[in-house]
């Protein structure tokens, strides 16, 4: 099925008035993430403000008095303390926000994604109400572990990028320390230049292959990290079909799914840069404008992945039943036909329906 194709199908979908309701469900979504991470940044805010001060001030009182190298050393110290004081508080904020998500945001997702699925199979709008049906009981703990464990997988891909980024920050921190101490012990001394390159000549070589070397490691693993993610994206939709599937199982089903289909999803984002650039132009209002476009992009995304949901199920990597869905009686005399092969007679219908 092309993008084109898609896309049509998306907007049908849209069309039968479920436009605005699709917006709610997407504003909601945001709106409640927004509320979340404010809250949390403005508890750590005070913290930090907090650090900032205290540089301010220290700045302020020591600048005017500073008249020796040893204060000038002392303040310098002061001033690395304070630094990686605001660093150790803006990390625990960013394992906070990481809770949130996993806790918060991935469960509204998975309702996000129901929603634009279920919408596509009905006559009517879907219910609103299904954006929240990952915090039903018997659900919440299941699609919280499911998308964890896709994050925790995502995570280690990018973890090389990481680590790369943490050791340069401490090596830069250990050189900033280290030239200071050599400056204040050799203060006198005529040729403090020529000590500190003898000193540090090593020191600055190792950081700039270092820097050459985790440039190149962090440029490929970016690469591996989005095939990653691609190959990982099913796993919130699957989730969203049936919350209790296993995790293990989410994952692995989302990588047989995608298979061949990664570069595809990826174009079909591409696709949506004019819009996104549309977009720029509502900036000062673009929480309300922003959901529009998302409105579009994730009925087109529920289209695809209903599309790599027919070929698992053809070529048997799943069944219907196993994604939640239950068997259908079509006739009151009739033996109930399974999900899987009545949903089939639909694809069948569909296609026929497309080729005339």
């Amino acid at each position: 099925m092309t993008r084109k194709e898609l896309k049509l199908r998306a907007k049908n979908a849209l069309k039968q008035g479920s436009y605005w309701t699709g917006y709610g469900v997407n504003i909601t979504n945001a709106f409640i993430n927004e509320i979340a991470n404010t809250i949390l940044s403005m508890f750590f805010s005070f913290g930090m403000l907090g650090i900032i001060f205290q540089i301010s001030l220290d700045a302020t009182n020591n600048l005017t008095t500073v008249n020796s190298p040893e204060k000038l050393l002392d303040f310098v110290l002061r001033m690395f303390s304070h630094l990686k004081a605001l660093f150790l508080m803006f990390a625990i904020m960013s394992i906070f926000t990481v809770i949130i998500r996993i806790l918060l945001s991935n469960v509204l997702t998975t309702g996000q994604m129901l929603w634009f699925s279920r919408n596509r199979e009905q006559a009517g709008p879907a219910r609103f109400p299904l954006l929240f049906n990952g915090f039903k009981r018997g659900k919440y703990g299941d699609v919280v572990k499911g998308t964890a464990w896709r994050d925790f997988w995502l995570l280690i891909w990018r973890s090389p990028n990481f680590v790369a980024t943490i050791v340069i920050f401490v090596l830069y921190f250990s050189l900033a320390e280290r030239t200071l101490e050599i400056y204040v012990n050799n203060i006198n001394s005529y040729n403090i230049e020529s000590i500190m390159i003898d000193e540090l000549g090593n020191y600055f070589l190792l950081l700039l292959i270092l820097l050459i070397l985790f440039a190149i490691i962090s440029l490929v693993f970016a690469v591996i990290y989005y095939i990653k993610y691609y190959s990982y994206r099913a796993v919130d939709w699957i989730l969203a079909d049936n919350p209790n599937i296993d995790h293990r199982r989410a994952l692995n089903l989302s990588k047989q799914m995608t298979k061949g289909y990664k570069g595809k999803w990826f174009v079909l984002d591409l696709s949506f840069i004019g819009w996104g650039l549309l977009l720029l132009l509502t900036f000062p209002v673009m929480f309300f404008t922003a959901p529009l476009l998302e409105t579009y992009t994730m009925a087109t995304h529920a289209e695809f992945y209903a599309m790599l949901r027919n070929q698992a199920v053809f070529k048997g990597m799943v069944t219907m039943e196993e994604l939640g869905f239950v068997a259908v009686e079509q006739i009151a005399d009739q033996q109930p036909i399974s999900a899987t092969d009545f949903y089939q007679e639909q694809i069948n219908q569909d296609q026929g329906f497309t080729q005339n």
